[in-house]
């Protein structure tokens, strides 16, 4: 058959026998650049990026001037992981034929992988230009404003193509927590198979002002329920006392935030009581972090190419003992590879915060305030509560010294949260708008990048008014890179938390930052966060169990100056000396905490 006859089958979708015809045809000439160009993209249709690598390498040498081919390339090269050389890539197509709408988006799918957010924007916006009907481009254009911090216009790009799901994440973002429980009700009624918006509509119920504990949970055990999936007996020997195996699956294994918590437990984590597993959910080799953690695993596992099937039974040969999951319903998550059950004892911790609804995963690690006597009913898992505190903190090295108090120089008090604005809501704004009417001559600093869109902040200053806050005392700022985000806590006296889902890794890092923080009790275990952080290291009473205590103690923290900045220059000395800072300590407890889930599971 002839390369024509191949095209016509691969264009009908018969997919492996254009294929066939594609490799008689290399038989006969290895160097046949069509036929190695369109054997390539049905690699990379496959996922067999070296595979399509391989073949577009040959042909871009065959024939120098072939555009395709350097397009093929770098798509094959961002499939591995290989972001900067696939930008290069998609230069030298550019040069070939310069206003070329894929090879335009591609280009900027390539800069977002590389954090050039603004270049994303700005490539895929001229390839939208060239063909402003093309959906998917359209799409990416949304996805990259999202990811440049400018919502309103992502949210104006999605609801023009009509992504209904992907616009309700956005209106999360934007104070519309209504909008958002709508557009995914909607989304998943009309694509009822996207995973990613199930997670998302999950995820988002978290954030939901007005969602009951028991609706969260029903929310979560009901998509547990659908994705359940049968299991095999496990084979694991039932020694309780034997050396274990012991899984953790990630996609943060490289530099991301969640170091902070992770590299502290995995650096500690007592090697006599298990061999370590890594399964790295993320394409390519990774970063410098990555090579840190790979150090401490008995045996390393890239699975990002691995369906979940297939994760699964590695995991069941692995012999795994006890799984961690510590991604939940966050970006990569594997948790359908979870719900085959393929180790005897699964656990989740940590990386997401609330329950999976996945009933294969039998314990979820807390403490005694993130999940308080009663709240169990919270959780599809048993809860396994740690002696001390469920969170440990290892704070970025160069984190700057703790500033001065403030107050003093500014002759008022300063309140702040640096809190992602999913976080915001109704009630969250009237309690800090009660908290400004309480000090009269306060002001507040709300630190987010989003605030760098001029219409998000006309957006949230609007609502700020409408709840009954006085703008003229709002500062809406956007501090990057992230040195400029810890200079701007030499601004704020105290932070004020959120409800009902406090803050987390941003608590930890104002508490570095000598910025103590006023939080509120709210539904478990999210809104326990404050609770548990705070009163591990000795603040439990700048916890509140309603909102008059949440003002009364906001005030009067300010009305102390001298106390305040006494607090504020040795906190990070007092996080450091608790259970937050003791990772030796608390790796023990959570290596002790598997071996009684390992026991329980072996009776």
């Amino acid at each position: 058959m002839s390369l024509a006859q191949a095209l016509a089958l691969h264009r009908a979708g018969r997919i492996d026998e254009a294929r066939a015809v594609y490799d008689a045809l290399l038989a006969a000439d290895p160097d046949d650049v069509d036929a190695l160009n369109l054997s390539a993209q049905i690699d990379l249709n496959r996922r067999a990026f070296d595979a399509g690598l391989e073949k577009f390498v040959r042909a871009r040498t065959r024939e120098p001037a072939f555009a395709d081919a350097w397009m093929g390339e770098g798509n094959a090269l961002r499939g591995l992981g290989r972001a900067a050389a696939a930008l290069a890539a998609f230069d030298r197509a550019l040069a070939l034929v310069p206003d070329h709408a894929l090879t335009l988006c591609n280009r900027g799918l390539a800069k977002l992988d590389l954090q050039d957010n603004d270049g994303a924007v700005a490539d895929i916006a001229r390839a939208a230009a060239l063909m402003p009907g093309e959906r998917l481009i359209r799409s990416n254009l949304a996805f990259a404003l999202k990811a440049a911090n400018r919502p309103c216009a992502a949210l104006a790009e999605f609801e023009a193509i009509g992504s209904s799901g992907d616009a309700a994440a956005v209106r999360q973002d934007l104070l519309d927590h209504d909008g958002a429980r709508a557009g995914y009700a909607a989304a998943i009624s009309a694509e009822p198979g996207r995973a990613d918006i199930e997670s998302n509509r999950l995820f988002a119920a978290n954030y939901d002002p007005d969602a009951t504990p028991a609706q969260i949970k029903a929310l979560y055990a009901a998509w547990g329920a659908r994705r359940a999936r049968p299991h095999a007996p496990h084979a694991n020997i039932p020694d309780p006392e034997r050396r274990l195996r012991v899984g953790f699956v990630s996609a943060d294994f490289r530099l991301h935030s969640a170091r902070h918590f992770l590299w502290p437990l995995i650096e500690n984590f007592p090697r006599d009581m298990a061999d370590l597993v890594g399964y790295a959910n993320f394409p390519g080799a990774g970063d410098a972090w990555t090579a840190r953690y790979r150090a401490k695993f008995d045996l390393w596992r890239p699975c990002a190419d691995m369906d979940d099937g297939a994760l699964a039974a590695a995991i069941r040969a692995d012999a795994i003992d006890v799984l961690i999951d510590f991604s939940g319903h966050t970006q990569g998550n594997r948790l359908d590879a979870f719900a085959h059950k393929p180790a005897p004892v699964q656990v989740s911790w940590l990386g997401y915060g609330g329950t999976t609804g996945l009933a294969a995963i039998d314990w979820y690690i807390g403490d005694p305030r993130l999940v308080p006597d009663g709240a169990e009913d919270a959780f599809v898992e048993r809860v396994w509560r740690l002696p001390r505190t469920a969170f440990v903190y290892a704070p970025q090295d160069q984190m700057p010294d703790v500033a001065p108090a403030p107050l003093r120089a500014a002759g008022r008090p300063t309140f702040g949260s640096f809190l992602r604005t999913v976080r915001y809501n109704e009630r969250c704004f009237r309690l800090w708008a009660r908290v400004l009417a309480a000090v009269p001559d306060a002001r507040l600093v709300l630190n987010a990048l989003v605030f760098g869109e001029a219409a998000t902040r006309a957006l949230f200053a609007s609502r700020f008014a409408e709840w009954g806050g006085d703008v003229s005392r709002l500062d809406l700022i956007a501090t990057t890179p992230q040195p400029a985000t810890w200079d701007a806590y030499a601004r704020i006296d105290v932070a004020l938390d959120a409800i009902p889902h406090n803050g987390g890794a941003t608590t930890f890092e104002a508490l570095w930052m000598g910025v103590p923080v006023v939080s509120m009790r709210d539904r478990p275990p999210l809104g326990r966060f404050g609770d548990s952080i705070l009163g591990a290291c000795g603040l439990g009473d700048w916890v509140n169990d309603d909102a008059d205590a949440y003002v009364a103690r906001a005030a009067a923290a300010v009305a102390d100056p001298a106390g305040l900045a006494d607090l504020r220059a040795g906190l990070r000395a007092r996080v450091r000396a608790s259970a937050l800072g003791d990772a030796p300590a608390y790796a023990q407890d959570f290596a002790a905490a598997l071996r009684g889930m390992w026991r329980a599971w072996c009776k």
